[in-house]
């Protein structure tokens, strides 16, 4: 095992307890090891969800559902979600080993204990019962193959940084974003997707300005906007445009925008805000629920009658909020579908002066507030990371992948999981999901590699 991280670890012990299960002349002749470059495991689920560790997504959500939260990687993981380890069997794999957990109105699953340290303790306690091996602060600098073994070359960095070679008959690549194991499985003739940033915030410095329509809105928060990305076509079809939409909870800061809406649009067009540098246009709906521009305009210019005596930008009319919700929302008096200070700098930058009456507003303005409303062009000028969340798009093609078995097309005996293959998901819990899902299936299979037997019929927990 390359790699002490969520699926390394899962992996291992897995692959451990499978050998152990088999007759003790067999399981007492194999060694499980975990070959770990720092001096600590499980570093990434130590500081997730804020030190809290959200290890899983609903998982009274269906497989179908919950696969929609992968841009790249979803169709690979049906066959995982469905027969091999499902999220369910990743749920029930911590509970009965007493690791109780919660699910938060957002879909989030955490520890009921609020701390990642349950988990880590966990996955840990269950490979020591598995006898794992775990050797630390050893760099893994080369793998060859030979005659059906693995020669992997160690770095010790406790022992003056000098190679030792160790011999294996698998290996398991689970080594994360990290670029060390993506050139580890290139050396292996594998082929890499590609790797840029996913899940980050979008600056916008230009609208954060003083007199621009995002200054002083820092902390404002949405309950839903949809974004949307435009990009050219590439290559030989030009003219074709790809249109990218995502749709949530949407929060205003200091540098532009952030919020569920905005991480799965970073996710879902990672790759196209990397070729323009983080540098483009995005449109904003403020209040979707609404309807189109059109529908919009209609909605406000009822306003003049319905109220002719209220200011414009007092407030977001309640015509908007009530739209779409059906009778029971104006009984409910919900919230404002746009909250008062972002109403007002709407309002300013549809060019209506603050003291305007409904009865005075023109045409003119109530059409120009509502496109504003409905799609106002906003400059993205870079991105920020979001929190503690570092996840890649791209790594090992899929395509050269037994997802069946997570074993390489191109050498048997090897095999991968995590982030060091081209899957990643949204935020709020999906990424530790794969790590479970692939690590339990690649430690199976290593260990079906290892025993010459038909071992993964079953779901051995």
């Amino acid at each position: 095992m390359i790699g002490g991280g969520a699926s390394g670890m899962f992996a291992a012990t897995t692959a451990a307890s499978t050998i152990l299960a088999q007759p003790s002349n067999i399981s007492s002749s194999v060694q499980v090891h975990v070959l770990e470059s720092s001096s600590r495991l499980l570093t990434k689920v130590k500081i997730s969800g804020g030190g809290r560790c959200n290890l899983l997504h609903d998982t009274s959500k269906l497989p179908s559902e919950l696969l929609e939260g992968y841009p790249r990687g979803r169709k690979e993981l049906i066959g995982a979600f469905n027969k091999y380890f499902s999220p369910t069997d990743a749920e029930e794999w911590f509970t009965n080993r007493g690791v109780r957990v919660k699910t938060e109105k957002d879909g989030r699953m955490f520890p009921i204990t609020d701390s990642s340290q349950t988990v880590i303790d966990c996955i840990i306690q269950d490979a020591d019962r598995n006898r794992v091996e775990r050797i630390m602060s050893s760099k893994v600098v080369s793998i060859d193959k030979v005659d059906n073994r693995f020669l992997v070359g160690v770095k010790d960095r406790k022992n003056d940084g000098r190679v030792r070679t160790e011999a294996y008959d698998a290996i398991i690549l689970a080594t994360g974003s990290f670029p060390p194991g993506r050139i580890l499985a290139s050396s292996l003739q594998h082929s890499i997707a590609k790797c840029v940033p996913s899940l980050f915030t979008l600056n916008a410095k230009n609208h954060t300005k003083e007199g621009q329509i995002l200054h002083d809105l820092s902390g404002v928060s949405l309950k839903n906007a949809r974004l949307t990305l435009t990009v050219d076509g590439t290559g030989h079809d030009t003219k074709k445009k790809k249109v990218i939409v995502q749709e949530g909870p949407l929060l205003i800061t200091h540098h532009g925008i952030s919020g569920p809406a905005v991480l799965r649009l970073s996710a879902f067009a990672a790759r196209e805000f990397h070729a323009r540098n983080y540098r483009t246009q995005v449109a904003v709906h403020w209040a979707p629920e609404a309807g189109a521009a059109g529908d919009i305009e209609a909605l406000l210019w009822r306003m003049t009658t319905l109220f002719p005596k209220r200011y414009v930008g007092s407030a977001c009319p309640p015509v908007l909020t009530s739209h779409g919700s059906g009778a029971g929302a104006q009984r409910s008096s919900p919230s404002p579908a746009v909250p008062r200070r972002l109403w007002s700098a709407l309002v300013a930058e549809a060019g209506v002066a603050k003291e305007t009456m409904w009865c005075e507003a023109s045409k003119k303005n109530v059409r120009a507030l509502s496109q504003i409303i409905a799609g106002f062009c906003l400059d993205i000028t870079s991105k920020s990371v979001f929190k503690d969340e570092f996840v890649t798009a791209g790594g090992v093609s899929l395509k050269e992948i037994n997802m069946k078995r997570m074993e390489s097309k191109v050498h048997d005996g090897l095999f991968f999981c995590g982030e060091v293959c081209d899957v990643d998901g949204i935020t709020g819990g999906y990424n530790f999901m794969n790590c479970w899902s692939s690590g339990f299936i690649a430690g199976k299979s290593a260990a079906d590699h290892i025993l010459r037997a038909p071992i993964m019929e079953g779901k051995e927990q």
